[in-house]
């Protein structure tokens, strides 16, 4: 049998022809879905970053944001589980392993939106102007009466070793009399003595009830004109201008009534009403740290010092308002004064009314002892008195409060940071996530809007 080479020519011709067109097509629709099955991948891979990122925001510490406003999250808690199951969901296995490429934490400046958004939904802090406005007449009294100046005129006269040691010796003033000799009459100073007894008593029962063993001498009276002209000099620089361009109001608020002190008032706790013992446990000088950078002893005790000196300028100026008061202090200040005229044999002769002025100190710094006292219980006081009218009444914390309005914002705003640290770990407030397929990598980074806002 012939079989005919044209006609097979042509039938392979064709078939390879076919097979050519055939071959191009297939690899261009495996291309094509190949390319189809990577793009949906991709997109699969970024909804799935993006779920994860969510995520990652959305479990920030719910303890941390209800009491202090702060918006942050633990990087120790991430992981894939939610970016595997946004791909499972799609069909798809997880072909991409995900990694944290940024990490952004809580800075002090982030503290400080956070803080002014707290105080958006809160306005505890607005009447605390009231507090700082009391603060301020008081210093500026006290200044416009001359007491200050007064009582810097007698810590350096020779009056005030002789006011020291009467007060404080173990003489009493009819024995401080005795040594007068004839230039004055027992007989005659019977009640002025009496009184300077009673002042002496008051004196070391209140030294010795405090249990803190403060013995405020001549030597002291300089820390004290010192803390007084500091707080005269915030009064007559503070304005209500500074208040409306200025977070620092907020932010001292917030740093003396929002976080933990070493001397709690009754039934003390957070601004929204959680007991830091919930937050921390024992009880810690956070608030005290806050204002001083410290909280071991001598730190905490210089503060309170420095407490004591502001309630004793109250009670000066609160006894001052007293007619009563002040005729008393007049009378026993007369013979005080007679009794070191004629001591010093005429050689020191001060005005009665300086050395009234060096009384009243000691008297301010006795009741602001026995007011020291009801503060390490929780208690408030009467700060200031006036006709037997109690016109302002302060807590532990009220002080405090006044305290961080003098400590640098900054100074406040890292160090409530670091406490905050302390008892929830490392903030964080965004991330960027990463995920590779295929040599190409994906990404979605995010962080918290509060910290992104202006």
């Amino acid at each position: 049998m012939r079989i005919s080479k044209n006609r097979r020519n042509r039938r392979g011709v064709s078939s390879i022809f076919l097979a050519i067109i055939l071959s191009a097509v297939i690899l261009v629709e495996c291309t094509f879905l190949a390319f189809v099955w990577n793009l949906d991948y991709a997109l699969s891979v970024n909804t799935a970053l993006k779920t994860e990122i969510d995520t990652v925001l959305a479990d920030y510490n719910r303890q941390l944001f209800d009491v202090y406003g702060v918006y942050a999250f633990s990087i120790e808690g991430v992981d894939n589980e939610c970016f595997n199951k946004a791909l499972e969901i799609n069909g798809l296995t997880a072909q991409s392993t995900l990694y944290i490429s940024g990490r952004y934490k809580v800075t002090t400046e982030d503290l400080r939106k956070a803080i002014s958004s707290y105080y958006l939904y809160r306005s505890t802090g607005l009447v605390a102007k009231t507090l700082v406005n009391s603060f301020s007449d008081m210093f500026l009294e006290l200044d416009s009466s001359g007491i200050l100046k007064k009582i810097g005129k007698f810590m350096e006269s020779p009056a005030a070793e002789y006011v020291s040691k009467i007060i404080k010796g173990s003489e009493t003033a009819e024995q401080w009399i005795d040594k007068a000799g004839d230039a004055l009459n027992i007989d005659e100073l019977l009640e002025e003595a009496a009184g300077i007894n009673d002042l002496r008593k008051d004196y070391a029962d209140s030294i010795r009830q405090s249990g803190m063993g403060i013995d405020v001498d001549v030597a002291n009276w300089e820390q004290f004109l010192d803390c007084m002209s500091g707080f005269e000099s915030f009064g007559n620089t503070l304005s209500d201008a500074a208040f409306d361009t200025t977070t620092k109001f907020m932010t001292s608020h917030y740093c003396a009534y929002n976080f933990d002190c070493i001397m709690p008032p009754k039934n003390d706790a957070s601004i929204n009403g959680t007991p830091f013992d919930a937050i921390h446990g024992t009880r810690k000088a956070d608030c005290e740290y806050l204002i001083k950078g410290d909280n071991d002893y001598f730190t905490v005790f210089g503060l309170h010092l420095n407490l004591i000196y502001i309630l004793t300028a109250g009670n000066m100026l609160t006894d001052f308002a007293n007619e009563t008061y002040r005729t008393t202090v007049n009378a026993i200040s007369e013979v005080i004064s007679l009794i070191i005229a004629a001591l010093s044999e005429g050689t020191v002769d001060i005005d009665y009314r300086i050395i009234a002025v060096g009384i009243t100190f000691y008297v301010g710094l006795i009741q602001s002892m026995k007011n020291y006292l009801d503060l390490t219980k929780g208690e408030r006081i009467v700060f200031f008195k006036y006709e037997d009218m109690d016109l302002l009444k302060f807590s532990y914390r009220d002080f405090l409060f006044l305290f961080c309005l003098f400590t640098p914002e900054d100074d406040l705003l890292k160090r409530s940071l670091h406490v905050l640290k302390r008892d929830y770990g490392t903030l964080y407030k965004g991330a960027r996530l990463e995920a590779d397929f295929r040599g190409e990598t994906y990404y979605v980074e995010k962080s918290y809007q509060l910290y992104e806002s202006s």
